[in-house]
């Protein structure tokens, strides 16, 4: 039976001969001669009579005439000559498809890829270009791993849809490699706060068909708890996403998160739930210590803006510093670059020195004045005189300590205009330098020297006087650094705790216990019982006749009156 070798071929009767090859080399990946010789043996024959007929002179009938048949015939009973020729070509024919895809794989780059891959399957060489891009991907080229990314969605690599004749080891390498870059991108992502894209990398990678494996999941579900453990950034928009799509959950002690990094990321959570509620108390702009500290630390000042701020601070304002420093160092390192020199410790430069201890160097003066005056004035011994200045010292500290515990909150609430006062009215009133607040520091000082003058008297008072201004001349001259004069490191105790008072009326107490002694005198030889003089007409058995005289004045008035008025 005659059979149209056209119909073999699968193509048109005016077929040229470049399109007759290439069908032909596509036809005999299907009739291969040692899988089906007989289908190998007609595709042969027709090949060769299109060939015959498409190389014949343009006067010769078409095929539409006269078109060439192949007759059926029994298989031969052998052709290992047509064999061993039919084997050789189908290794050129590979080999010629491997250089078609090495030829489209030369300088690609990711945008290209699908462009080439068009070309690749035109030219009946998809299978090389897979091999060949596999093996590119796990090369050390810079972009092996978008190759590979491109690979997997293209060509279902490491899925269960993958060609199953690809190399086992390369496909093992290839996972292994594409693994860490997942990583590397989802580090970089998180390090660098792209909030966004990461949750956007994070779904498409979650939706792979590359990760549906038990086993792959779990990996990708434990390095998701890593990062985000061990990131020096943190999103509670990243925490709350991971938590929903990947059961994580603290109703069931972490839920599919184990156990070591879900506590470490509660932990990290309730340290960045304070950092954002110290964020709103820098916003608020209130007098608590822990909002004026975070207004240091996270508000945008000036220099000259700092330095002002800070002259309101108190004791407790620079603790609250220094703990929200410590905190925001460990915790969100990323915040303390934006500080003034990288460092969250810069507010350390601008602690100013303690303005309240020459008031109480000016007390101690007036208390020695005054005990060196009674020690001239009276004669009175040493000791009673040093326990007279340790008396008033005490006296007139404690309501200074107590007034400044009162007054400082109290000015501060004038904050605006004891700046503004003392801006214009303070470098005229102290030689001190930096120019002290007229509300915060002057007005209680001499509030305090008027009560020293009330108690001590004008010497007291001129002593107090004198140290002051004494000090404050001091401080505008430039010493050098060895003989530069620091303010003593003496920490009054803070009134308004019970332990603090407590101690306070025990100092008082034993120096009035040890004033008190001291000032006694001891007993002359002179002293003591002396011989007491008896009144005349007082004893009962006084029987002299001038005590008889007028019985009823002596009843009235006594012996003594009846005795004057006795002519």
């Amino acid at each position: 039976m005659a059979v149209n070798c056209w119909a073999i071929l699968g193509l048109e009767a005016d077929a040229d001969s470049r399109s007759i090859k290439r069908q032909y080399a596509t036809l005999l990946k299907v009739h291969r001669p040692d899988e089906d010789p007989i289908g190998f043996q007609r595709l042969r024959e027709a090949y060769e009579q299109a060939m015959e007929w498409s190389r014949r002179e343009p006067g010769i009938p078409s095929f539409s005439q006269r078109e060439p048949t192949v007759e059926r015939q029994s298989p031969a009973p052998s052709f290992d000559a047509g064999l061993s020729f039919e084997l050789e070509h189908l290794r050129l024919e590979q080999h010629a498809g491997a250089q078609r895809a090495e030829q489209l794989l030369e300088d690609v780059t990711v945008d290209r890829l699908d462009e080439r891959l068009a070309q690749a399957r035109v030219s009946h060489c998809t299978q090389e270009f897979e091999d060949q891009l596999l093996m590119m991907c796990l090369s050390p080229r810079a972009d092996g791993m978008l190759l590979a990314a491109w690979g997997l969605e293209q060509f279902n690599w490491l899925s269960t849809w993958q060609r199953l004749d690809l190399s086992p080891q390369a496909l093992e390498l290839l996972l292994r490699a594409y693994c860490k870059h997942v990583e590397k991108c989802l580090r970089e992502l998180l390090d660098t706060g792209q909030v966004d894209a990461f949750i956007e990398r994070f779904v498409a990678l979650k939706q792979a068909d590359w990760l549906q494996p038990f086993e792959r999941h779990d990996w990708f579900n434990e390095t998701l708890a890593r990062l985000l453990v061990d990131s020096s950034f943190w999103s509670v928009q990243v925490f709350e996403t991971l938590c929903s799509h990947q059961h994580w959950s603290a109703t069931e002690d972490g839920g599919r998160c184990s156990q070591p990094y879900w506590s470490a990321l509660v932990k990290r959570r309730d340290e960045q739930v304070f950092v954002e509620t110290l964020e709103r108390l820098a916003v608020l702009n209130d007098r608590e210590p822990q909002s004026r500290a975070a207004r240091l630390l996270l508000t945008p000042m000036t220099d000259t803006d700092r330095s002002a701020f800070t002259r309101r601070f108190f004791e407790a304002d620079w603790n609250a510093c220094r703990t929200l420093s410590e905190k925001l160092l460990r915790l969100n390192p990323a915040r303390c670059r934006d500080m003034p020199n990288g460092d969250p410790y810069f507010w350390k430069a601008l602690v100013p020195r303690r303005q309240a201890w020459p008031m109480f160097a000016g007390l101690f003066g007036a208390s020695l004045t005054w005990a060196a005056g009674e020690y001239l004035s009276d004669k009175s011994g040493l000791g009673a005189s040093f326990a007279a200045m340790l008396f008033w010292l005490c006296v007139l500290v404690t309501p200074g300590a107590a007034l400044l515990w009162v007054w400082r909150p109290m000015a501060d609430r004038f904050w605006s205009l004891d700046v503004y006062l003392s801006r214009a009215v303070s470098p005229r009133l102290s030689f001190r330098r930096p120019a002290p607040l007229v509300l915060r520091e002057l007005l209680p000082c001499w509030l305090m020297g008027a009560l020293t003058w009330a108690c001590c008297g004008a010497p007291a008072f001129a002593s107090y006087t004198a140290v002051l201004l004494a000090l404050g001349v001091l401080s505008r001259v430039a010493w050098p650094e060895t003989l530069r004069i620091k303010p003593p490191k003496v920490r009054l105790p803070t009134l308004g705790s019970a332990p603090s008072i407590a101690l306070m009326i025990g100092v008082i107490g034993l120096t009035f216990l040890f004033y008190t002694i001291t000032s006694s005198q001891l007993m002359g030889p002179d002293q003591g019982l002396q011989p007491f003089a008896k009144r005349s007409c007082s004893g009962p058995l006084d029987s002299r006749q001038e005590c008889r005289i007028a019985p009823d004045y002596e009843q009235w008035y006594g012996p003594s009156h009846a005795q004057r008025t006795q002519p």
